[in-house]
Order: structure tokens, then C-alpha cells, then sequence
């Protein structure tokens, strides 16, 4: 059973010193050149954090004043983290006995930094406050304050977490807007009409949209414009059947187009309502170009399920029928042997067999090649009212004085003017700030990629001022909230703005074993795409080596990945033979709890982790794990209104607040602290 519950045992491995047989060790050294600008891929457990500090240590050793340097991350606790490192290698550079310090090279440069703290008298150590390691977001603030006329601000609003309540205002009073004479009104009543007069629906859609409204203030304009929109439309198909055209194995296409045309003259003449009837006057077979779509839609039919596996069977539904006659039914079989052999090749083991099925699979999800009127008339409506949504939410943010991230991002920006027409403040900060280090540039959005291009756009080449940009794509998880892994690759082959950046690779693995990395290594490079795709995000999979490998001690792996896979309990069901029923969650639960009792026995000290998608496939597990007496500590998994403490508070509350509510008294009368039958 494929199911996302993961038991792993995990024995941190410590970063010791670099040897001079690290694989990357050149690469290591060439990104502490503080004369230079650097893009660095660095993947998991590759101690790129750890790099990014020695880069900072060496920059210390040759700024003027500390404030130049600004490093950026995108989490508070990431900037705190980042700061306490610097603090501790300036702790441990402070001792005299380095025998117990792992880290001669990040020791070597925090006392340089020292030594330049000594110099220009900056007292670092008194005032770490002097250290600019910051959140994106408080850089924005920083540059709003700076500038309130420019980035729209009077006194500097609030910024808040959650504005959700700010977004659904602003929501309201547009939609009070309803029974105006004016485009406003008439555009509300007919978004109103489409969503059936449901006010609580429209009124959170608004809501949703004014919050992600950093996706699509940039592209209002070209929204008004249908022949662009649904000249995108068509382009997104066409670049997918382009994908499914190159990934379809060549050798193979001869045979499927053969059954294809069987599979069509065996459908009945009846049958008008599946898009198998296609094959009935294929000629050849489908290639990249637009027209050719619904083939490639009936192949997706014919060759995957409804769930995009490839199919095990084949029958009536698909052109392979069964024939009482003898004659027929020998001639029937032996077409459907032929497809059960295609489907075999197809689906076997091999590194492309899953991109294929995807790729098929992805065609059935496509939009269609244009609008009708009814929905252009609905659309056309919602993107004339987007700015006038955004007018009212900076009416809100004005009354309540608060705003969010993303209107401090955009004043940001306002406050930095244009490339031919910088402010002062623009100018001011290019002077500044001399070096720029990023964090997990992978995860930036495309406004954050234009402030940085703001903050640079002044730079040029061997003037003293660098830019470091740190990352991994295959570790973007935030495009939910517009971050655009296509902007590291983008940066990597062309800079940012006028900065030529030098690019880096690190591949060696300091956190994980060998067994671990090699497992990695296989497993995901059949998974990952093998080229890069900036439309849809894909990213290939860049291999790692174990840095224990180096070492003699551990030259050899061991098996350290182990899958329990979940028996499938097959349901017998004549509509569907390939479908059946997963595992029970009970089942898993069991599974689950002797997999943590066998690798207790085995390694007592070992650190266990269970790792879900969601917490309800922990339903069965938590209670499992406490029926055999197994004590966990739990993340935000276990709710704290459903703990017997909580809910006898919650009673305590209602009664005091409300004297007659009788079943929150009855309730207290049966509280542990009362327990009156």
C-alpha cells in the first residue's frame, strides 16, 4: 500500500572539520572569496548554513562597518539561528584551546572578523544588534519606514500575521456595492448570480483572492485581455502534448498505434460518448502539434486507469471485447495478448515508465483552448472588480492602521522607484548596503526577486559589492504562496539585475550515512524529471555524495532503508478487477507499532520518527502506540480540545460565564475534582 506514514530511526551524524578530500572542497573555498558574487546549489545536509556564516565572518573581516553586510532568510527563527551560529563561532574564537573545536575553518574567520572588530572599534559582542540578519519581510519594513510618503504610508501601520479579518472588511464593503448604478455594482450582482446570491461564499473568495493578490497585481493588465488569456490556455496545451509526444517511447509507437486502430473498429457504431471513437480514423500517430490533443487524450484512455496507473486488463470498455464464436474469439485474444504485452513493456521496470503515465495522465487535467461567453462575461466581471477590491482593503489597512506582508513588500518597492527613475532612498541604500547574502533563495517569489534586483541595480562589476545567493530547487516547497523555483535557475544562467553571479555546486553530504544517500540518490533520480521545466517547476534530481564514504571506516553502505509496504486486501468487484480496497488503518497501526518495537530492541538509543501527510492518518496509530505503553511527543497532532483536562476547563468557563447552562454544571458535577454519579 502507497500510504505517507514513514518510521524512521535517525542518527544524527555531527559535521566535523572539512578534510582536503572533500569532494567539493574547491567549491567551499572559491565562495568565501568576498571579491566575488556567487549562486550556490547546495542540497540537503550539504551545511550550507554553515557556509553562508563563513561567508559572513569573511566579509566582517573587510567591511567598514558592520551594518554593509545584510543577510536575508525568510523565517524569524532561521535569522535568530543565524545570528546565534555567528555569536557562537565569536564565543568560540574567544577560547585559547582549540582542541575540542571542530571547525578550524569557521574558527580562522571569526577571529578575523574580531580582529577587525578590534580595529573599528564596533563592539559587536556588546551590540549584536549591529549584525543585520533579518527576515525579508523586516528588510521590507525597514525601507517603508524610511520613505512613508513614497511607499504610501503616513505613520507606519502594523504588520500582521493574519489579516484575514482585514481581507474579509474589505470583501464586505465592496460587496455592499451590490445595488450602485455604476460598473461596480453591476459587476458585484453578476459575480453574486454566478455564485448563486450566496454572500458568505462570495464574501470569502474575495477574501482568498485579496490575500494572494501578490500572484496577480503584477499581471492585472494583461488579465483584461482575453486574446492573451486564452492564448495562454493554448499554450499550456500545446507544450503538454509536446511532453507527452518526446516522453512516449519511440520504439513502441508503431504497436500502440496498431491497437489504437483495433481498439477503434471494435468499439460499436453506437458508441458516440467515449473518446476512443477517435481511433476508429487514426492514421498516424499523434504528434506535438495542438490538433493533436484528443488522440493523445484517447491514448491516455486506452493505455492508464481513471487513477493514471497503467492498465493490468483490458476489456469491452477499452475496444478489446470477448466473442462467443470460436473463430472471433481467437482473433479477439489474440488482440488483447497484444495489448496486455504493450501495457507489460510500457509499465515495466524502468526509469521513464512513471514520467510516461504522468504525462498522459496530466493531459486529462487540461483547461480548454478558449472561453465561452458565459464565462468570459463571469471573468471579465471578476478582474474589473480585483482593483477596486484592492482599493477598499487599503481603505481597511488605513481605518484599523494594520496591513499585511504583502502590502509592506509593495510599498517596499514603491519606495524604491523604477530602474530609470530611482529615489533618493534607492540611491541611499545602494551606498549602504555593499554585500547582500541570501537564504533559501529557492523559495523566493517573484516580488522578492524584483526587490533584490532594486537593491542591486546600481552594482557593477569588480566595484567592491557582492551578492550571495544560497538554495536548493529541489527543496521549494512554498509555490502555494508564489515562490517560483524557476527564479534560482533563471538567477544561475543570467544573474540578477547587472550582477554576474559565479555559480557553485556542493554535493557532499555531512548529515546522512552512506546508505541513506545512495538510497536517495537511486530512488529519487528515477522519480525527479530529467530535464527542467520552468512552466510547471520541475526540477532534475542532483545526486549527493556521503561525506563518510571518504572515510575508511565506512566505506562500505549498509542497508539503511528498509520498506514495510501494507498488504493490499483485494475486493472482489466485476465493474472494476484492477481496483481494491487499501490496507486497514488498524492493520497499519499494528505494523506501525512492532516496526518501533523491533528497532527499540535493536538500537535503544535510536531517535524514531513518524512522519503523515495529515493527522487523520494518525487515527488509529496514536492510539495504537499508547495501548503499547510507547511514550511519544507529539507536534501539533493531538488537539488539545479533545484532552479530558481541556474539556473540563471549557465547562468551568461556560458555567462561570453563563450561571444557567446546565449541561456545562452537569458537566462540572462530573469532573474528576467533583465525580458525583
Amino acid at each position: 500500500m502507497v500510504r505517507a506514514v514513514r518510521v524512521m530511526a535517525l542518527a544524527r551524524r555531527p559535521m566535523n572539520n572539512l578534510a582536503h578530500t572533500v569532494a567539493d572542497r574547491a567549491e567551499r573555498e572559491r565562495a568565501i572569496d568576498v571579491s566575488a558574487s556567487f549562486i550556490v546549489r547546495a542540497p540537503a545536509g550539504s551545511g550550507k548554513t554553515r557556509l553562508l556564516i563563513q561567508r559572513y565572518l569573511a566579509l566582517l573581516a573587510r567591511v567598514d562597518e558592520p551594518e554593509e553586510i545584510v543577510a536575508i532568510t525568510f523565517t524569524r527563527k532561521a535569522a535568530a539561528e543565524m545570528r546565534q551560529r555567528v555569536l557562537d563561532a565569536f564565543a568560540s574564537a574567544n577560547q585559547r584551546n582549540d582542541s575540542d573545536n571542530d571547525d578550524a575553518d569557521t574558527l580562522r574567520l571569526a577571529r578575523a572578523a574580531l580582529a577587525r572588530d578590534a580595529e573599528r572599534g564596533w563592539q559587536i559582542l556588546a551590540n549584536a544588534s549591529r549584525l543585520r540578519m533579518q527576515t525579508i519581510d523586516s528588510l521590507n519594513a525597514s525601507i517603508t519606514r524610511q520613505m512613508p510618503l513614497l511607499a504610501r504610508f503616513g505613520a507606519q501601520p502594523e504588520s500582521v500575521d493574519d489579516a484575514s479579518a482585514l481581507y474579509r472588511e474589505a470583501a464586505r464593503n465592496l460587496l455592499a456595492q451590490v445595488n450602485d448604478k455604476t460598473q461596480v455594482g453591476d459587476d458585484v450582482a453578476t459575480l453574486l448570480a454566478h455564485l448563486d446570491n450566496n454572500m458568505t461564499v462570495t464574501e470569502t473568495l474575495l477574501a482568498d483572492v485579496l490575500r494572494s493578490r501578490d500572484h496577480w497585481l503584477r499581471n492585472l493588465r494583461e488579465m483584461h485581455e482575453r486574446e492573451i488569456l486564452e492564448a495562454t490556455l493554448v499554450r499550456v496545451r500545446a507544450q503538454a502534448s509536446a511532453r507527452a509526444a518526446t516522453m512516449f517511447p519511440v520504439a513502441e509507437k508503431d504497436e500502440t498505434l496498431a491497437l489504437a486502430r483495433v481498439a477503434g473498429q471494435n468499439m460499436p457504431e453506437s458508441t458516440v460518448d467515449t473518446g476512443l471513437c477517435v481511433f476508429k480514423s487514426i492514421a498516424t500517430f499523434p504528434g506535438d502539434e495542438v490538433d493533436a490533443l484528443p488522440t493523445w487524450l484517447a491514448l491516455a484512455d486506452l493505455l492508464l486507469t481513471k487513477t493514471g496507473s497503467w492498465r493490468k486488463v483490458v476489456n469491452k470498455n477499452q475496444g478489446f471485447p470477448t466473442s462467443s464464436n470460436a473463430q472471433e474469439k481467437s482473433r479477439l485474444a489474440a488482440q488483447k495478448n497484444r495489448m496486455h504485452q504493450l501495457l507489460q513493456t510500457l509499465s515495466g521496470d524502468h526509469t521513464n515508465s512513471a514520467a510516461i503515465a504522468l504525462s498522459l495522465h496530466q493531459l486529462r487535467s487540461l483547461p480548454a483552448a478558449g472561453y465561452s461567453e458565459s464565462q468570459w462575461q463571469i471573468l471579465g466581471a471578476i478582474v474589473r472588480l480585483l482593483p477596486h477590491a484592492t482599493a477598499m482593503l487599503w481603505s481597511v489597512f488605513s481605518q484599523h492602521g494594520q496591513c499585511d506582508f504583502t502590502e509592506i513588500a509593495e510599498a517596499a518597492s514603491r519606495a524604491l522607484g523604477f530602474d530609470d527613475a530611482p529615489t533618493d532612498l534607492a540611491l541611499a541604500l545602494d551606498y549602504r548596503i555593499s554585500h547582500l547574502l541570501v537564504d533559501e533563495f529557492q523559495d523566493t517569489s517573484f516580488a522578492q526577486f524584483e526587490l533584490l534586483e532594486k537593491l542591486t541595480r546600481g552594482w557593477s562589476e569588480g566595484d567592491g559589492r557582492t551578492l550571495f545567493l544560497v538554495g536548493d530547487p529541489m527543496q521549494s516547497i512554498y509555490r502555494f504562496r508564489e515562490a517560483e523555483v524557476s527564479l534560482f535557475s533563471r538567477a544561475w544562467r543570467e544573474g540578477v539585475g547587472g550582477v554576474h553571479l559565479n555559480p557553485l555546486t556542493l554535493n557532499v553530504n555531512f548529515r546522512s550515512e552512506v546508505g541513506i544517500v545512495e538510497w536517495v540518490n537511486n530512488t529519487f533520480q528515477a522519480l525527479m524529471p530529467t530535464d527542467e521545466d520552468a512552466t510547471t517547476g520541475a526540477v532534475p534530481y542532483s545526486p549527493s555524495v556521503a561525506f563518510a564514504a571518504m572515510s575508511d571506516d565506512e566505506a562500505t553502505p549498509n542497508i539503511a532503508v528498509t520498506l514495510h509496504p501494507c498488504l493490499l486486501h483485494k475486493a472482489a468487484s466485476d465493474a472494476d478487477p484492477e481496483q481494491a480496497a487499501p490496507s486497514t488503518d488498524i492493520e497499519e497501526a499494528s505494523r506501525v507499532v512492532s516496526i518501533i518495537s523491533a528497532t527499540r530492541r535493536e538500537k535503544p538509543d535510536a531517535i524514531i520518527s513518524i512522519l503523515v501527510r495529515n493527522r487523520g492518518h494518525l487515527r488509529e496509530i496514536v492510539p495504537a502506540l499508547k495501548a503499547a505503553n510507547i511514550a511519544f511527543h507529539a507536534v501539533d497532532i493531538d488537539p488539545l480540545k479533545g484532552r479530558p483536562v481541556v474539556q473540563d476547563l471549557f465547562s468551568l468557563a461556560r458555567a462561570l460565564l453563563h450561571l444557567a447552562d446546565r449541561i456545562a454544571w452537569f458537566a462540572i458535577l462530573r469532573a474528576p475534582w467533583c465525580e458525583l454519579t
